[in-house]
Formats: C-alpha cells, structure tokens, sequence
C-alpha cells in the first residue's frame, strides 16, 4: 500500500479561498503538482491536448464534451504557464484573478503579501460596486448638550431640583451621490445641511474627478453657499513606496469682488518597512504649519506618532489601538497642546455583518468631558458626540465610561447575538445548498468526461497490449474492505485513470484531492476518501490503495499480489 502523502507547498491562504472556489484545481486539471516547473506544464498540456482533441470524435456530442474538456486545458495552461497569474493563483485561487488592477507580481513573494495587495484590491472594487448599486453616502451628526445632567450631579446647592436641561447643540446631515461616467471620470454631488445655536447653513459642492492611470488622479471640487469657493486636489504616486499631493482652495469674498486662499497643502507618504509608514505635510497661508507622521500597524496592533508646529496650532500626539480577533479593537490617545493634555480612550468593534459601532471618550482641560458615540452600517454613518461637563469631572468620566458598556452588554445579549446567529443560519444554510449544486454539477462534468474517454480507452488498450499496463478496476471514494460497487460513497474511476497511461506508466503527481481530477468528483463531500486500483503489468496482478492526496505512480513491483 502507498503511503500518505500531504502536501507541502499548501498554505493557508490557498486552503481558505480554494474552499469557496467552484472552479476545479488547475494543477489538477493538467494532472502536475504543484511546484511543476514551466517545461513540465507544457509537456502535459501539450499531451492533453492531443488526448482531448475533439478531431478524435465523429459523434457531435462527444465532440462537443471534448471541445469542453479541450478548453478546461486550455485555460489552465493559460493561467499556469503566466508566473504573474501563476503566483496570484497560488495565493488567491481563482478569485485573485477576477480582481483587475495587480502590479507586476512574482512567485517569489510571500503570501500574505499578496493576499494584502488582493484584500486592498477587493475593497476597492467592493466600494465600486457598492456606489454602482446605491450611488449615495450619507452621514448624520447630532451634538447632545448632557453638561447640565452633571451639574446638578455635582452641585451642592439644596434648592436646586429643576429637571436637567438636555438639547440639540448642533445638528448636520449629510448626503452625498457618485455618478460614475467612465472608467476614469466620475462626478461627485455633495449637500451638507448644519444648525448650530438656532443658525443654519447650507453647502452644495459638486466634484470632478478623473483618474490618469494607476499613478495620478485630479479632482476639481466646486462649493456653492455662503462663500463660494473652488478647491484642486492631485495625487501622484511616485514609486511603489512614495506618493505625494497637493490641494488647495480659493473662495470668493465680499460679493465675489475678492479672490483668496487659505494656502496650499502639501503632503508626501513613504513607506519605510512592510508595517512602517511616515509622511510629512506642509501647510502654508493662514494657520501653516509643518507636521509629521510616523506610523506603525501589523495584525494584532498599530501606534501612530504625530507632531505637529504651527504658530496657532502646535501639538505632539500618540495614538494606539490593540486589535483582539473577532472581538472589539481598544484604542488609547495622548494629545500634548500648549493649553495642556488630551486623553482619549474608546472600544470599537464590529456588531453585526455590516454595522459597526465605537464609544469613544475625550477628556482635557480646555473641553472637558465628551462621550461620542459612532454607528456605520454600510455607506450610512451616525456620529452622536455628548458633551459630559465642562470640566473635568471624576463622576462624568466613570458613567462616560460604564455606560456604555452596560447599554452594549444588554443590547448584546438580547438583540446583537440573537440576530447574529440567526444570520450564520442563514448563512451556512446557503453555503450547504451551494456545495450541494456544486457537486451535482461536477457529478455531471465527472460523468460527461468518461462518456468521451470511453471511446478512446479500447485504442490505448490495445497500444498497451497484453503484457502493458491495463486498468482491471479503480474505485474512489469511502472505501471499506469490501468494495460495494452500489454504494452512492463510491464512483468507478477506471476510464479516466485508463486513458492517462502511456508507455505502460501511469503518474498523476499533483498531490491535491484527487476529486478534481478529470472524470472524478467527490462523492462524499467531508469524509476520508481513498483510490484503490487493480491493474495487470506483464500479465500479472497488481493492487495498491493510494490516499486522497498522495501522487499515483503506476506500475510498482511492491503492487504485487503474492
């Protein structure tokens, strides 16, 4: 008996995409392992090809199954035999390669490189379609004004017993809409509608946007409301690592008699290191300053340093977050100004599939105590900051604390996790539905392709001869001791294995589930599956079982049956 084989190469990237992928292996598929060298890729497309040649088939069906099988081959090559397709392939899967816009990619970077570029590459296009379908974005903020709540809290006045006064400080809403008219040119429509102190304002700001390449884009932001204004922004990347940009603005004063501008601003980003990031910025005009940034984030935690010189405006700060898999992200702030510190604390995490909440709470001198809540679902944003006290108050900072921790632990268990789980439900109901379509249609992929191999295994019989390698039986699947040939576990694989031999040899090195090989499939989808072949060499009796992902290499002198 063979022994187990596993494979080496795979990784888990390759395992966790190539799961959801419908697609068969394409190693599999050109019967090559996985570390294949190019000449070994075009020596078994060019065999298969010749064996799959619809020439070969007088009835018209069967010329039209193997035309199918023809392209299967075809297109694997195509992938496989580009090292830039090939390398994203190994990473991604199929799904690497239906994302557009890939710089130049080899196989000799990391995985998880790849699989970063490929993650910033679906977010893109996710954003892409997602303004495709809904077009809009919008955001509501509403300032809750609870200073008075802790007044009284704190006061030690006997006869003051009013009821707290709680308003609406100030109240926007926001609504903006993406019209894509090209593949490089899109227009943006923006309205901001804000009341602070019973005075409102309104903003119209229309947006041009055109896309040079994948190095530079412009935009041209056009503002209409109490001080018309017109504003530039260019982004260029410059190499792989450095990109810079600039943007300003000119508005219109006193009835449009005068033109003038805040200032340019200027900023270049570099990346120092994998997880290393630093930029320096540069604003002049009105309120200039110069600033510099310095950023650091890996998988479990990020920090970001920041200072900032000015002659209205200077500051140090340092900020970080810690990041705990599938549970919430902590996040700390320290600000240095000249009026003194400000702390910022918060917890953010996701609360279900496409909605995220965050509690954050800001305590310095100048403000006081603010607890602001943010909600995002989708494109829709809800920002709700509550100003605490004015000053800085031990009882506002422990119920901005407690608060809303208790308000999510009680949401959590009798809303969040409720839906959530009733979501998974529906979830993995659909996933089982889809692996089940799945298998049929490779079933009936499995089936066609021995119906049109069937026809060439008498020819490759009879060029073997009698004392070449012929194929008595091969069963694959759940297999017992006893094979029962009825069995919905088990398929016939004789044909397919058959029509592989040449020059009585059989080798199938790839050393993935034999499932995706032609004219297989998976007949128990989750269980222990196992090839079992019987076959005559120099007319002798031969047997072997090979694991799922164990090479087939046919004939063996230790397949003997004594």
């Amino acid at each position: 008996m063979a022994s187990n084989g596993n494979d080496s190469s795979s990784n888990f990237f390759t395992d966790d995409f190539d799961r959801n992928d419908i697609e068969r292996n394409l190693y599999a598929i050109l019967h090559v392992n996985k570390d294949a060298d190019t000449a070994a890729i075009q020596q078994a497309y060019r065999r298969l090809t010749r064996l799959y040649h619809p020439d070969k088939h007088a009835d018209p069906q069967n010329k039209q199954l193997a035309m199918n099988l023809f392209i299967q081959v075809k297109n694997a090559y195509d992938i496989l035999n580009d090292p830039q397709k090939r390398a994203i392939y190994d990473a991604l899967g199929m799904k690497g390669l239906k994302i557009d816009g890939w710089d130049v990619i080899t196989r000799t970077r990391t995985a998880r490189e790849i699989l970063d570029e490929y993650e910033r590459l679906a977010k893109e296009r996710e954003e892409r379609n997602l303004n495709q379908i809904t077009n809009a974005n919008a955001s509501v903020n509403a300032t809750i004004n609870l200073t008075d709540v802790f007044n009284q809290m704190n006061s030690t006045d006997e006869n003051n017993n009013h009821f707290p006064v709680i308003q609406t400080k100030e109240f926007t809403v926001q609504q903006s809409i993406d019209i894509p008219l090209t593949s490089q040119d899109s227009v943006t429509i923006n309205a901001l509608v804000t009341t602070n102190n019973r005075r409102g304002v309104g903003l119209l700001t229309t947006s041009f946007r055109r896309i040079f390449s994948n190095l530079s884009w412009f935009r041209i932001d056009l503002t209409m409301g109490q001080h018309p204004n017109v504003g530039f922004h260019y982004f260029r990347r410059i190499t792989q690592k450095l990109h810079a940009n600039v943007n300003t603005t000119f508005s219109l004063l006193n009835g449009g008699k005068r033109l003038a501008t805040s200032g340019f601003l200027f900023s270049i980003t570099y990346q120092l290191a994998n997880n290393l990031t630093s930029s320096l910025q540069w604003k002049t005009g009105r309120g200039s300053f110069m600033k510099g940034i310095l950023q650091y984030d890996n998988q479990k935690w990020a920090l970001s340093s920041a200072v900032q010189l000015g002659f209205t405006n200077t500051f140090g700060a340092i900020d970080g977050v810690y990041r705990f898999p599938d549970v919430c992200n902590l996040r700390c702030s320290l600000k240095l100004f000249a009026f003194g510190p400000w702390i910022e604390y918060g917890i953010d995490r996701q609360l279900t599939k496409y909605t995220h909440g965050s509690a954050t709470v800001a305590v310095s001198a100048r403000m006081g105590v603010l607890l602001r809540l943010k909600f995002t679902r989708g494109s829709q944003v809800f920002s709700i900051p509550l100003p605490l006290a004015k000053d800085v108050l031990p009882s506002a900072i422990f119920y901005a604390t407690i608060t809303p921790t208790l308000a999510y632990l009680v949401l959590d268990r009798l809303i969040i996790q409720p839906f959530v789980r009733l979501e998974h439900e529906r979830e993995q109901k659909k996933r089982e539905d889809e692996e089940r379509e799945k298998q049929v249609d490779r079933r009936r992929e499995a089936m066609n392709a021995q119906e049109v191999l069937r026809s060439l295994v008498e020819q490759i019989k009879d060029k073997e001869g009698s004392q070449g390698l012929i194929i008595l039986e091969a069963y694959y699947g759940h297999l017992n001791t006893i094979i029962d040939e009825s069995s919905i576990k088990i398929i016939d694989v004789r044909v397919p294995l058959q029509i592989l031999v040449k020059d009585s040899a059989l080798k199938i090195e790839t050393t993935i589930s034999k499932s995706n090989l032609t004219g297989f499939y998976d007949p128990c989808v989750g269980e222990q599956k196992s090839l079992r072949i019987k076959y005559s060499f120099h007319s002798q009796i031969h047997t072997v079982t090979y694991q799922d992902l164990e090479p087939i290499i046919l004939p063996n002198r230790n397949h003997l049956m004594l």
